[in-house]
């Protein structure tokens, strides 16, 4: 009996030190996953950043303040970098710079530059872009690509004709040039009034799937993409984020992309310039915010207020500014990792104490950065206007 007992533990202890050596092995594993993305994720950022630079490099030979797409601003130039297209979504108007001898010359590249905008696409936008077709080709094998779809960038808000039409009615500008003997030539037309309720119909279909599917107001994403990008499909910012709904990577789109099928990968600037995965993705990280990161905060207003903020500044940021009292001589508040300020379960019973405009007013005065306060502002301000366009049946 007691060598059965005797043999019995030992089956258990040796059982017992196999099971933490499985453990160790898997934890280990898993450590060096996330080392392999983060370094991935790292090479990605610079090579971006890198090939811009050496991009933008080669546009100063012939522009003096060479400018390149941003979040709000779509800019293509031509083969020969001497003519630049530009679309500034958020202060709405398009413009064509070229660099020619004369007027009669630049016109006549204005008007075949303004015909090319007009009928352009997203895929085709895409394609002209050395750089993202470059570093979407660097990362295919590690990363998750897609096609990208023939979705325009403006000719759903203005034609070619109505555009050819009001540039004959403008009188260019004319600016100095860096290359001799030639001078710029400018043309400014302003966009519709109503350009952003034509480019929300143009992403309905989209928009309230991923609404239905992740039980999110389709206004709420609506006015997130407005604030983002103001609906420029071609969007990109320094950090770096791509598209629509403005997806960094690293952050919501790692994240996103794991609870929607079970692993983390990098997300390639195809993958998010497709703007269905960029509004499955983006609206997938609205859930994740809303439902899971803040799933006790009771109100639904509240949970929507910080859910804004969290989109913006990222969760932790938002739980600091319920948990932290301290702030710098700029009025900012201080956050410490070591005293629990980035804990979101410490920040809930606060939030929870409050009424949902106690919530919002507590945030537009809290929230670390003024970036982030503005946001919030700004994306609940649209999205009740386009509740209210959707309730009119404008969109």
């Amino acid at each position: 009996m007691k060598k059965i007992i005797f043999f019995i533990f030992a089956v258990l202890v040796f059982a017992k030190d196999d099971f933490n050596s499985f453990v160790n092995n898997i934890n280990r594993g898993y450590q060096a996953y996330q080392n392999s993305l983060y370094k991935e994720f790292k090479e990605y950022k610079e090579i971006l950043n890198k090939e811009f630079a050496n991009y933008k490099k080669e546009l100063s030979i012939y522009w003096k303040n060479p400018e390149l797409s941003t979040k709000k601003v779509f800019v293509e130039y031509s083969k020969d970098k001497k003519v630049k297209k530009k679309v500034d979504f958020q202060k709405k108007y398009i413009e064509v710079d070229v660099i020619a001898k004369d007027k009669k010359i630049a016109k006549k590249k204005i008007k075949n530059a303004l015909a090319t905008l007009s009928k352009e696409t997203t895929k085709e936008a895409f394609n002209n872009n050395p750089v993202l077709v470059k570093v979407d080709k660097k990362f295919s094998k590690i990363g998750v690509k897609s096609s990208i779809p023939s979705k325009p960038i403006i000719s759903d808000v203005i034609s070619t004709s109505r555009l050819i039409q009001l540039a004959k009615k403008i009188k260019l500008k004319i600016m100095p040039s860096k290359i001799k003997n030639t001078k710029v030539f400018i043309l400014k037309v302003p966009l519709p009034k109503n350009t952003y309720i034509i480019k929300a119909r143009n992403y309905k279909k989209d928009v309230f799937e991923k609404a239905k599917r992740f039980k999110i107001p389709p206004y709420l994403i609506y006015g997130v993409i407005h604030t983002e990008s103001s609906f420029n499909p071609m969007a990109r910012s320094y950090i770096p984020a791509f598209g629509l709904m403005q997806i960094v990577p690293q952050t919501a789109g790692k994240d996103t992309y794991k609870m929607l099928y079970g692993k983390a990968k990098l997300l390639t600037p195809s993958y998010l310039y497709n703007p269905s995965n960029n509004i499955l993705i983006g609206s997938g990280y609205l859930y994740k915010l809303y439902y899971q990161y803040f799933k006790n905060v009771k109100d639904p207003l509240s949970r929507l207020f910080i859910t804004i903020a969290a989109y913006n500044t990222g969760p932790g940021n938002v739980a600091c500014a319920f948990n932290s009292t301290n702030k710098d001589y700029k009025g900012r508040v201080l956050c410490y990792r070591f005293r629990g300020d980035y804990k979101i379960s410490k920040a809930i019973p606060k939030i929870n104490s409050m009424s949902p405009k106690e919530v919002y007013y507590y945030l537009l005065k809290n929230l670390r950065y003024d970036e982030a306060r503005n946001y919030l502002k700004k994306v609940f301000k649209r999205s009740l206007k386009y509740k209210k366009a959707l309730e009119l049946n404008q969109i």
